[in-house]
């Protein structure tokens, strides 16, 4: 199974994004955690990401072609801190 180009951006998305996000995997099933890696054009072997669930710490590892969609779902940790106005 080959990855949509609309997959592929959604997996690069994430990976910018400095949050949570949610995987939807191809049977159904769908993890929420920090997408801290990709490998979407790999010279030997097949593409994959990497994730940290969200309350977990282990490093898991998924066949990019198993990955249905990618939603940013959390906040971006990276942005700066705005005090809201009084």
């Amino acid at each position: 199974m080959t990855l949509s180009n609309e997959v592929a951006a959604q997996i690069d998305e994430a990976f910018d994004f400095r949050g949570h996000v949610t995987v939807s995997f191809t049977d159904g099933k769908t993890m929420e955690g920090f997408l801290f890696n990709r490998e979407l054009a790999p010279m030997k072997g097949e593409a994959y990401i990497e994730m940290i669930p969200k309350d977990g710490d282990q490093r898991l590892r998924f066949p990019a072609a198993t990955v249905k969609s990618v939603a940013i779902t959390g906040k971006d940790f990276a942005s700066p801190f705005v005090p809201p106005k009084p």
